[in-house]
């Protein structure tokens, strides 16, 4: 860890943990029931680790990781206490949504012990006992455990993350790593993303073509099975998507005689590239090709995607109009279903189980598919209430760039969760029509909650991150620590939900994973390093101030594509918009100090002002090293826009702790900057409207506006 990354950490758990109890490690997800009772134990050294009733050799593993994670939190050495661990049953359901997850775990002065129903459980127990054994700043000496009880077990079985290989490849190195951290939040199933447009991932040795444009970046078979066999040891789920009939552009680079004709001089030809349905040696060839992949990829789940394909993919292929005639299909949707029950039935030739997007949902389908839901919430109802099993994805789209906040208020069974307003609608249509038609799409009806039975067909909920504005060496800062919060959402009891605890234990629950591997940090600082060599430290103090712009706003060659260019330019992820944070831990705790401040805590001035003065101050030495930098001098507004709103702040801050009202002039200085910062982050604030209306410079979002505003509305209060 660099300069950087040792002196945030140290602020970050140091602030975190004094707005923590003490005696109370941060535990996320929070378990089903925690009772802390008076006294620890120390932990001087190594557990002396006794097992029963377990796999043997996957419990000696997932020991071993815990001991060799316990030696990086803490530098004591000598002999430690005892930890025991038993399992009631061997657990057939391992790695399936039927897996024993549940566990007792204690700590009491004779050490510490583990009761699981199942090998799951004990990984599960054992996240939990290193988020209780890590270091937390101001304890002196060895290591220790607070005495405790707890009782713990999943809300839902399918707590899923996503990664999209196919846009942007993601190394094996950096997918293992993701791994590593899903095992310590207990998170249980990797959905990848394998194929679309961009690339073909996995190695074919049936058709060697697919990967042969890759330039090397694929998975080869050995590579699989290497991932498949890691992921399970830690408890993870391997589910593969091989998307269908579109999103198939690689597959039609190598293989284009397995292309409809699309229509001629299609602006958006890649967008409404598909199979050719009505040509049999396509099923020949997915027959072939799904057979050798089933085979890298033992989990009974496997994605066959089926969403968006276009009105276009096949109204101008004569052949295809043909096809749907002679067989009585009457429209795309129509000849959708009649394509994926070919495919699922090869699937469940095979032994598995087909999930698709919720689109397959559309007309009827067995039962025995499972439907993935990400359109709107309200697509939970449609699922469950035919009888599908349902995994959800609306709300928990973390490559939007929304507000962590804003997923984590998403329940996995409200059908109100995620979607456009009829207001919402309204204006859409209004401002383009193009853009109302698709929010008409995604419109939230009112439907009553589920019930029971239905409740039960929800299995549980995925977040996605696709890759279009994603690298290899962005992964980890676009999906840590937000994921955290999600798998706390998927795995706690529904109640466990306060937006402002979550933002106090989210930074320790980061330092704990950068502790032992996780890169968010240093791909953040690694970033800025690039973009400002020498003088990282003030692009790092911007970017503690904004954020970038959301709902792919910040996506230039979708928004080049929506105004017709055939051919735009690949998106460059080069810019201040690229390493800035999603969620700003600076902006949350200068945040918490103004409301301390504001509520009658004369003692956060300080903190308050020591942050404001940094802002303000910081736009000058971005100016002096913005020179001669495109990428830099792009960021120059909204570091002229972050030292102005500082100074704002600071004029309210000397007028509370003077006990008198700002002038009039500063309070319309300050209005007027708070207004634009909020005109500017409502522009990307949701869905396709990003899409429509002006985004500030370099599509940066100065983020601490409403702080501000609270500064200046206290300010204005005072006698």
């Amino acid at each position: 860890m660099g300069r950087i990354g040792g002196a945030v950490l140290g602020a970050v758990l140091a602030a975190a943990a004094s707005a923590c109890a003490a005696a109370q490690p941060v535990l996320m997800p929070q378990p089903r029931s925690v009772g802390f009772e008076p006294g620890v134990l120390a932990i001087p050294g190594p557990f002396k680790v006794k097992v029963s009733g377990c796999r043997q050799p996957l419990a000696d593993r997932a020991v071993a990781r815990f001991q060799a994670d316990l030696d990086l939190q803490q530098a004591a050495r000598g002999a430690g206490p005892t930890l025991r661990i038993s399992c009631a049953e061997r657990d057939g359901g391992y790695l399936t949504i039927a897996a024993k997850e549940g566990y007792g775990l204690s700590v009491r002065a004779d050490g510490v012990a583990i009761d699981a129903q199942g090998p799951a459980g004990v990984l599960r127990a054992l996240a939990t006992l290193r988020q209780l054994a890590a270091a937390q700043p101001g304890v002196p000496g060895p290591g220790q455990l607070p005495f405790v009880r707890i009782d713990d077990a999943p809300r839902f079985a399918w707590r899923g993350v996503e990664i999209d290989t196919a846009r942007h490849f993601m190394s094996l190195a950096a997918v293992k790593r993701q791994i590593d951290a899903m095992e310590r939040v207990k998170l249980d199933v990797l959905h990848l993303h394998l194929s679309d447009n961009e690339g073909f991932r996995v190695e074919s040795k049936l058709y060697p073509k697919l990967t042969a444009e890759n330039g090397g970046q694929f998975y080869t078979q050995g590579q699989v099975r290497d991932l498949v066999a890691y992921a399970a040891e830690r408890g993870v789920r391997v589910v593969p998507e091989f998307d269908v009939p579109a999103h198939t552009g690689a597959i039609l680079r190598a293989y284009p005689e397995f292309a409809a004709k699309g229509p001629p001089n299609d602006p958006l030809v890649t967008q409404n590239l598909a199979l050719n349905p009505a040509s049999e040696e396509i099923y020949r060839f997915l027959d072939r090709l799904f057979g050798e992949m089933t085979a890298l990829f033992p989990d009974r789940d496997f994605h066959v995607g089926g969403d968006e394909v276009s009105d276009a993919a096949w109204s101008a292929d004569a052949g295809v109009q043909a096809f749907m005639k002679a067989n009585s299909i009457e429209g795309r949707v129509a000849m959708e279903a009649w394509f994926h029950a070919r495919v699922r039935k090869m699937l469940e030739a095979r032994g598995k189980r087909v999930i698709g997007w919720d689109e397959i949902a559309v007309t009827p389908i067995p039962k025995t598919v499972a439907v993935q839901v990400w359109r709107t919430s309200n697509a939970i109802a449609t699922a469950v209430q035919a009888g599908h099993p349902a995994v959800v994805s609306a709300g928990y789209y973390l490559d939007l760039l929304n507000p962590v906040t804003r997923h984590y208020a998403v329940d996995p069974l409200d059908l109100q969760g995620d979607g456009f307003t009829e207001a919402e609608v309204a204006q859409a249509a209004k401002e383009n029509a193009l853009a109302g038609a698709a929010a008409k799409g995604m419109q939230l009806k009112p439907l009553p909650p589920l019930t029971p039975d239905e409740a039960k067909l929800v299995l549980g909920g995925e977040m996605e991150l696709w890759a279009e504005l994603i690298d290899d060496d962005m992964i980890d800062m676009r999906l840590w620590p937000r994921a955290a919060a999600l798998a706390e959402r998927f795995w706690s009891p529904a109640g466990v939900r306060d937006p402002d605890a979550l933002k106090r234990r989210l930074p320790v629950i980061e330092g704990e994973l950068e502790a032992l591997g996780l890169q968010a940090r240093a791909q953040r600082e690694r970033a800025a390093e690039r973009l400002a060599p020498g003088h990282a430290e003030v692009v790092m103090t911007l970017l503690e101030a904004v954020a970038p712009a959301r709902n792919h706003a910040h996506n230039h060659t979708i928004l080049a594509m929506l105004r017709g260019q055939a051919h735009p330019p690949p998106q460059m992820l080069t810019s201040l918009a690229d390493a800035a944070p999603v969620d700003s831990f600076a902006a949350w705790r200068f945040e918490a100090d103004v409301k301390r401040l504001t509520g009658g805590d004369a003692g956060a001035a300080p903190a308050v002002r020591a942050q404001l003065t940094q802002w303000r101050d910081n736009d000058a030495r971005f100016a002096a090293i913005a020179a001669g930098s495109p990428d830099l001098a792009a960021g120059k507004p909204a570091s002229a826009d972050v030292a102005a709103l500082a100074s704002d702040g600071l004029e309210a801050l000397d007028a509370i702790v003077a006990h008198r009202a700002p002038s009039a002039q500063a309070q319309a200085r300050a209005a007027q900057d708070i207004d634009k910062a909020t005109r500017f982050e409502a522009a990307s604030s949701r869905p396709l409207f990003s899409f429509m209306r002006p985004q500030p410079p370099d599509d940066l979002i100065v983020t601490i506006g409403p702080a501000i505003g609270m500064l200046v509305d206290a300010a204005r209060a005072k006698p």
